[in-house]
């Protein structure tokens, strides 16, 4: 007779956070599952790329990526082109190490399978996972072989597991908070959401991209509270459907996770010049008139000016506001425009923005992990070159075309 092998309690909840309710450890989870179900693997035509064989963990895989970039461009100064195989896995070990540390407190929890075992069902993986606690001084002298473990089968699932308990369940779902997903992995197509994404950027599993937070008929909406190394960005705010903050927009690092309607790709570039300071008065400004035009409209209402000023500890005196919203409402519209906004309590800002960057175009490489996304299913990175435009320039020029060609 067959022992019963007990699912631990921890691995129970985390499950169901990450899957959704309607699945546990005692059913099987299906084709979403089979998406997750790879290692951390290298690239054979890009030795520092990591590959995504399927569609939906790219929410663990891109930002794993962004953090070998890092480790290896800026922490290590090595030339992508003359990465070894030593130095790529000290990277990705560095990596995934990174990414532990952000989420953790005290205590980073482990998720591994007992024994490399192929082709399992959600059933058998989550019966053959086990827990391993160290503290955060202690992972550096076992993350060696714990990436090793997680280079094989279900590697990045069990990885998955591993953030989600470092950080705890209960906290993960108080990040999410009433208005998030309630599941870290969309059931339908096997992505992962907005909230696993900030979980690993910023330890903390907020589903919104904004700075700081936000009061939205009534309701507290909380956002990213600080300045990250690796960034986000996401063809989203083109259409209009959100705002990403500065936090995100300005990380330590020019390394952007890009985010589109289902998928995520990396961009980033050597150029630590595109990070700016994130206490420039320009951007000081900014954060504070943006805290008011929640929608990104470029405008306020004359009627939050007070509310502006008050936020960046500027004269809020009822004489002076009245005086500046003539001033900067000459014609009654009942809004204040960003550029007048800007001009008037940043003087200059404009200039020296564009002074900055002034015809000045920068390398960037672009990262697609999907096999069936690159040309002959050969993973590596795209470079090109770009140029910055303001964003909210008074005279508006059309931006050039972001010239692409195969590199690695």
């Amino acid at each position: 007779m067959e022992s019963q092998i007990t699912v631990l309690p921890q691995i129970s909840a985390a499950c169901e956070l990450i899957w959704g309710a309607a699945f546990s450890t005692e059913t099987e989870i299906g084709n979403t599952f089979e998406q997750w179900s790879q290692g951390f693997t290298f690239s054979d035509d890009c030795k520092s790329a990591l590959v995504q064989e399927k569609g939906g963990p790219c929410a663990v895989i891109v930002p794993a990526q962004a953090y070998i970039i890092k480790y290896l461009l800026f922490d290590s100064e090595i030339q992508l082109v003359d990465v070894t195989d030593e130095q790529r896995q000290k990277a990705l070990e560095r990596s995934l190490q990174s990414i532990l540390l952000n989420v953790a407190s005290d205590t980073i929890h482990i998720a591994r399978l007992s024994q490399q075992l192929d082709a399992l069902s959600s059933v058998e993986f989550h019966k053959h996972l086990t827990l391993q606690s160290f503290s955060t001084s202690e992972i550096e002298n076992h993350i060696g072989s714990l990436t090793e473990s997680w280079c094989g089968n279900l590697g990045v699932m069990s990885f998955l597991y591993s953030i989600v308990l470092t950080r705890g369940v209960e906290n993960v779902v108080s990040d999410i908070g009433i208005m998030g997903d309630p599941s870290l992995v969309d059931n339908t197509f096997g992505h992962g959401n907005q909230s696993l994404l900030n979980l690993i950027l910023t330890g903390a599993a907020t589903p919104n991209v904004f700075d700081y937070t936000r009061s939205i008929d009534g309701m507290d909406l909380v956002g990213v509270t600080k300045k990250n190394d690796i960034g986000f960005l996401t063809l989203l705010e083109a259409l209009r459907y959100c705002k990403v903050g500065d936090f995100l927009k300005c990380p330590e690092y020019p390394i952007w996770i890009i985010g589109s309607e289902s998928h995520l790709s990396l961009l980033f570039s050597s150029e630590r010049s595109l990070c700016v300071s994130e206490d420039s008065p320009f951007k000081v400004a900014r954060a504070a008139f943006d805290t008011f035009d929640c929608e990104g409209n470029g405008f306020i209402p004359v009627t939050d000016l007070p509310n502006v000023l008050e936020k960046l500890d500027m004269v809020s005196e009822e004489d002076y506001v009245e005086f500046m919203k003539d001033r900067l409402d000459p014609d009654s519209t009942g809004i204040i425009l960003f550029p007048a906004f800007i001009e008037e309590f940043v003087p200059g800002a404009w200039e020296r923005q564009d002074d900055a960057f002034q015809n000045k175009q920068f390398v960037v490489q672009h990262y697609n992990g999907l096999k069936q996304s690159n040309t002959d299913r050969k993973v590596m990175y795209r470079l090109g070159a770009a140029a910055i435009y303001m964003e909210y320039s008074q005279v508006m020029e059309p931006a050039p075309p972001l010239r692409l060609y195969s590199g690695c």
